[in-house]
């Protein structure tokens, strides 16, 4: 089987990297809901899909990750609006103390309904962000210097949905 190589042009690094950066976007306007990182992805990657191969490879890829990356970050925002709004509906279990015992009490119970579960998988989802949103960063920075950065597990996936049909004709 004979493999063919991709002549990547200098002028592809960017739209390539640019790829990346939009989940960036998508965190810094969206941070608690999940679905606006994979929505940026998924709207540059149909705005490169007449592009060269290299930039539409990149595109999907980077969609990719937000994708499944997408299903934690969604258990734990609903876990989170769950323990919130199950005390907010069952509304306080005291009457007639004072109006700062409360307030203090309905956020103490907060606190209360988290579990050590929830605590921990809080911690494994920052932990997850934190190391997407550096590889991130990274592989962005790399991909505009040239270099053909692939991430573990997804660019294979990558490979098989990447049509290597260059869909655009550029000067030279």
């Amino acid at each position: 089987m004979q493999v063919k190589t991709i002549e990547v042009q200098p002028y592809e690094h960017e739209p390539a990297s640019n790829a990346y950066l939009m989940s960036i976007i998508g965190i810094i306007s969206g941070v608690p809901l999940p679905i606006v990182n994979t929505i940026a992805s998924l709207l540059y990657f149909l705005a490169q899909r007449k592009n060269t191969y290299y930039v539409r490879w990149h595109s999907l890829q980077a969609l990719l990750a937000q994708v499944m990356l997408m299903p934690f970050n969604s258990i734990a925002l609903a876990w989170t609006l769950r323990i919130i709004f199950s005390k907010v509906q069952s509304g306080p279990d005291f009457i007639d103390q004072p109006e700062y015992y409360t307030e203090l009490k309905s956020q103490l119970t907060f606190l209360n309904e988290a579990t050590v579960g929830y605590w921990a998988y809080i911690c494994f989802i920052v932990f997850i962000n934190l190391f997407e949103f550096i590889a991130i960063i990274v592989t962005a920075t790399e991909v505009r210097k040239g270099k053909n950065i692939r991430f573990f597990g997804i660019a294979s996936l990558t490979d098989l949905l990447c049509s290597k049909e260059n869909k655009i004709q550029q000067f030279k």
